[in-house]
């Protein structure tokens, strides 16, 4: 049974010889994560830890009727 892309499958593409490969350390770089906006998550955090104190849990608001 021939597959749907077995034409491509194992095909040689031509590479590019004006260009040195980037080197795979280089390009890890480009794919870490990075915090777009600095300082938010602390912020979400002292806010969620401000609330907690005055913010009932669901299950003692179900037990107060």
């Amino acid at each position: 049974m021939k597959g749907r892309y077995d034409d491509i499958i194992n095909t040689q593409w031509p590479q590019p010889s004006l260009k040195e490969k980037m080197p795979l350390s280089d390009r890890a770089k480009i794919f870490m994560p990075f915090a777009a906006l600095k300082g938010f998550e602390e912020l979400i955090e002292k806010t969620a830890q401000s609330h907690n104190g005055t913010t009932k849990s669901s299950s003692e608001s179900e037990t107060d009727d």
